[in-house]
This record gives C-alpha cells, sequence and structure tokens, in this order.
C-alpha cells in the first residue's frame, strides 16, 4: 500500500523517476551548487528525450544557480507519517474535531485533505506542521496519533 523507497533498487528508482518526470517539475540547472541532491535535477535526468516540452524551473533564474532555489527538493526520504482515519480523531470531542477536519479541508481543498486523511499520501513535514498549528488552534494539544509511517521523498 505505501512505498518505501529508501530499499528501492536503482533499477526500480530509475523507473520511479522516468515515471515522475512526465508531470514533475524538474531542473536543468548543473551549475547549482546542490544540484546533485535535488530530486527536481535527478528526475529531470530521466526526461524521455523524444519529449519537445517539458515544465522545468526556467533556466534564467538566478537563485538556481546562487544556491538559494525555493524549487529545491532533497532528495533524502525522510520519515512521515500515512493516514489520519483510524486513531486521529478517535479521543477528540466532536465539535474540536469537527471545527479541525473543516479548518483542514479549507487550507488546501476536499480531495487533498482526503489523500492525506485515507493515508494515500505521505504528511509531508509541511503539512504535519500545519495539522499540528491547526490542532492548537481549536485547543487540542495531546499528542496527535497518525495511522502509521512510511519512509518517502518529499516531492
Amino acid at each position: 500500500m505505501h512505498h518505501h523507497y529508501k530499499l528501492m533498487s536503482m533499477k526500480n528508482q530509475e523507473k520511479l523517476f522516468k515515471e515522475k518526470a512526465k508531470t514533475y517539475l524538474v531542473c536543468f540547472h548543473d551549475r547549482c551548487p546542490r544540484h546533485e541532491h535535488c530530486l527536481r535535477w535527478l528526475v529531470g535526468r530521466h526526461v524521455d528525450p523524444s519529449v519537445s516540452i517539458a515544465t522545468c524551473v526556467s533556466p534564467l533564474y538566478a537563485p538556481a544557480v546562487e544556491g538559494r532555489c525555493d524549487q529545491y527538493r532533497n532528495d533524502q526520504p525522510v520519515r512521515m507519517p500515512v493516514g489520519m482515519s483510524q486513531h486521529f480523531y478517535h479521543d477528540m470531542p466532536a465539535h474540536i474535531a469537527l471545527s479541525i477536519r473543516k479548518a483542514l479541508i479549507a487550507h488546501n481543498c476536499r480531495s487533498t485533505y482526503y489523500h492525506y486523511h485515507s493515508g494515500r499520501r505521505p504528511i509531508t513535514p509541511d503539512y504535519e506542521a500545519l495539522v499540528r498549528q491547526v490542532c492548537q488552534q481549536f485547543g487540542w494539544t495531546q499528542p496527535l496519533r497518525f495511522d502509521g509511517e512510511v519512509e518517502d521523498y518529499v516531492w
């Protein structure tokens, strides 16, 4: 159900990157000092050479060459919680749970929230920080209980 990319062979990683290259924002900034550890650059190496147009970081984007690109994505997998359907709301009073759910849905959209909620998408560090902030905003200070965790890339 959930992917564990750390244990992935080079062949499987290459397959994943080739698939990701079809839709991912890639980068071709070879002069960026961080390019060798950027997922966007690594996936860019797998863009199909027969494709004439690819969505990429602008070749003129100066911060990329200066090593301060806001599109940088680290190639190290991180441990992330996954799923909010089994235990997350269990101990919360209904009015707090409803307020938290509504606020999280309003932050992105319903489908994005349910991808995180169902475990179809790992909860990135940024989204986890948002979840914690929203919970505290509505008075929930107990430890958060997610369904599990995975080690994955933060795309």
